[in-house]
């Protein structure tokens, strides 16, 4: 199965980039995180494994698969989580907006799953994590 979701965010992609880059930055701007930390490695290795608790209680491990500084995109897979998926594997790529000075932040992920379950996913993967955390990091650039 495949999920993507996309939102305009308001802000330069530098500006952008220099929040979302980082790993195990992702609780200061994703709003169902509290915490995330890194386990192995840092937050800009390849190979380097981040540990988040949710606002749910629940609990994800993930693996950092990629990641450029060059054009602005992280790709990861998730170890441990509740989900019913597996081979789960997400990308989070930013595109300079040069019309306007913003940026498109474009979150996608694929994995396999029981078609039963596609439609649950779609709605946590797509909407709750994708579409809600792009606008967290929205909400979040408004402050700074």
């Amino acid at each position: 199965m495949k999920v993507m979701r996309s939102v305009i965010i308001e802000a330069p992609i530098h500006d952008v980039w220099a929040i979302v880059r980082v790993f195990d930055g992702v609780a200061k701007w994703n709003p169902g995180v509290v915490s995330a930390k890194m386990e192995s490695g840092t937050g800009t290795s390849v190979g380097a494994i981040r540990h988040l608790n949710i606002v749910d209680g629940t609990i994800f491990r993930e693996t950092l698969l990629a990641h450029s500084d060059h054009d602005y995109f992280y790709t990861y897979n998730i170890v441990e989580g509740p989900l019913p998926c597996s081979d789960y594997i997400s990308t989070h790529r930013f595109i300079p907006i040069t019309d306007g000075n913003m940026t498109l932040g474009i979150w996608s992920g694929e994995f396999k799953c029981n078609p039963e379950d596609e439609a649950e996913l779609d709605e946590i993967v797509g909407n709750q994590i994708y579409r809600d955390g792009m606008r967290g990091l929205n909400s979040y650039l408004a402050t700074l």
